[in-house]
């Protein structure tokens, strides 16, 4: 697409798509407490966050390969109309059952939403400009990432939780309806045809996994029948997959894309990004709260930083991109990761937040300075009718190392604090209280730092675990394919335009 004010109307719809996804995650976290105080359901609470992570994980690939059948603006239509009335059903949401339904179906929405903005982007801009944009992007997200806290307790507070949800709507709608009219799409001619199979099979080996990791460990332990069985059962599904991916027409992840060394290591490259932001962003304000006793919004500001390194990174590495090149950015991203999660696991007690902030703020670099990479690459590597399924490959790596590595990592730290505190009654009915500061004060000191110990020794496999995430993105890096970024875009007759 040509500059021009049209370009800049289509940019500013997705980007405004873009921000509502990316901030809905933190505004809901912020309001779920006051949720659950009016809903009731705290043995679910983290199922409104897991049904969420469920359905827009499974569904990226699926939209990704929509947009690239039936065009983006069609697409991205769909998925924001899913988003917008799974955010109304929410906001009206009587029950926590309710809301957990509700959320599963505003997350098939958000599985389109970030793709298919970030597939538009590749569309409308050449090699030499992707750069910039994509890591424009990444700006909003972490932008979107750092006030959704604040805007979610703000909202929460003046208005409802329910309003947390109902803003998104005309936001949306007008993301969509803008989109519409400005992007213009060329028509692809020929029979179309949708791998329903593999659809299918995708979907029920995410759920089968997640809910293994999710919920199988936690009630039945790790060799019960049951989650031994969900966790076949996702394998089975998987093979499934790939098996119908070689053989479908049309299939929804194409092989191909795989075979390409450079997809196929900066898909590598998103898991380990995905797996580290999501673990950062889960386990960082617990350590806040819980072992710097530190409030909720104290627990918040240890994770900005991130919020701050990771735009400013992803700007630096789409500005450098066409005379560096993906490698030497790859490389830079892996060692500022490595060192800034090498940073986390020596904190303890006596930390103080100045030594949280300041790793923290070098993995949000290490993190920018590989994801903008990681994107550009493959959207410049592939023909336009492969860039919506490249790159929603790509978000959906990321967003399965992160749930997986969450998941996992949930586990572990629960296992060591069982070990900690062993199956004393007062141990277990004050685990919970040690991160709410008003629960907290009523504890016995003896008690407390026993808690917070417990609390620091789980943590310490987890920061540990991030470590060796960050390790394989290095690896990943130095495996990357040498040579500028022109060399390595794909070539098309009659131009890169959409």
């Amino acid at each position: 697409m040509e500059p021009g004010p049209r370009r800049r109307l289509v940019t500013a719809s997705v980007m405004l798509g873009m921000f509502l996804a990316a901030l809905e995650a933190t505004a809901v976290a912020a309001a779920m407490p006051t949720v659950v105080g009016e809903l009731g359901g705290m043995g679910r609470y983290s199922w409104v966050f897991s049904a969420y992570l469920l359905t827009s994980t499974a569904t990226v690939p699926l939209y990704g390969k929509l947009a690239d059948l039936y065009g983006r603006r069609k697409i991205y239509g769909i998925a924001v109309v899913f988003f917008c009335l799974g955010s109304a059903l929410s906001g009206a949401a009587h029950s926590i059952v309710q809301l957990i339904l509700f959320r599963a179906l505003q997350g098939i929405g958000a599985g389109g939403v970030m793709p298919v903005a970030i597939t538009v982007i590749g569309d409308i801009f050449d090699l030499e400009e992707r750069g910039r944009m994509q890591g424009l992007f990444s700006a909003v997200w972490g932008t979107s990432s750092l006030v959704g806290p604040a805007l979610g307790g703000l909202v929460t507070d003046l208005l409802s939780w329910r309003w947390v949800f109902y803003l998104n709507i005309p936001f949306g709608i007008a993301s969509a309806v803008l989109l519409a009219l400005t992007l213009p799409e060329r028509a692809e001619r020929r029979e179309r045809t949708l791998d329903l199979v593999g659809v299918a099979s995708l979907v029920a080996a995410v759920t089968l996994l997640l809910v293994a990791l999710l919920e199988g460990v936690e009630l039945w332990g790790w060799s019960d029948p049951r989650t031994l069985g969900l966790a076949a059962g996702a394998v089975a599904a998987a093979a499934l997959f790939l098996r119908q991916e070689r053989r479908a027409a049309e299939p929804m992840l194409p092989v191909e894309l795989i075979r390409s060394r450079l997809v196929a290591l900066a898909a590598a490259g998103s898991v380990g990004v995905g797996a580290v932001i999501y673990a950062a962003s889960a386990f960082v304000p617990m350590f806040g709260q819980g072992v710097l006793r530190g409030t909720a919004l104290d627990a918040g500001l240890l994770l900005a930083p991130v919020s701050v390194g990771w735009p400013i990174a992803s700007t630096l590495a789409g500005r450098w991109i066409l005379t560096v090149g993906y490698r030497r950015l790859l490389m830079a991203g892996g060692v500022l990761a490595v060192v800034g999660a090498g940073l986390l696991t020596r904190l303890d007690a006596t930390s103080g937040h100045l030594d949280v902030m300041i790793a923290t703020l070098i993995l949000g670099a290490g993190l920018g300075f590989s994801s903008t990479p990681q994107i550009v690459s493959v959207q410049s590597a592939v023909p336009w009718r492969r860039r919506g399924a490249a790159t929603s490959a790509l978000q959906f790596f990321r967003s399965i190392g992160g749930a997986v590595t969450v998941a996992a990592f949930g586990t572990l730290l629960n296992a060591r604090l069982r070990v900690s505190l062993g199956t004393e009654t007062v141990g277990a009915a004050n685990a919970d209280a040690l991160l709410d500061p008003r629960a907290r004060a009523g504890l016995d000191p003896g008690l407390l730092d026993r808690l917070s110990g417990a609390l620091l020794d789980g943590l310490g496999p987890v920061f540990v675990g991030m470590v060796v995430l960050a390790v394989g993105m290095l690896v990943v890096a130095f495996a990357f394919p040498r040579g500028s970024a022109r060399s390595q875009a794909h070539s098309e007759m009659g131009g890169d335009a959409s």
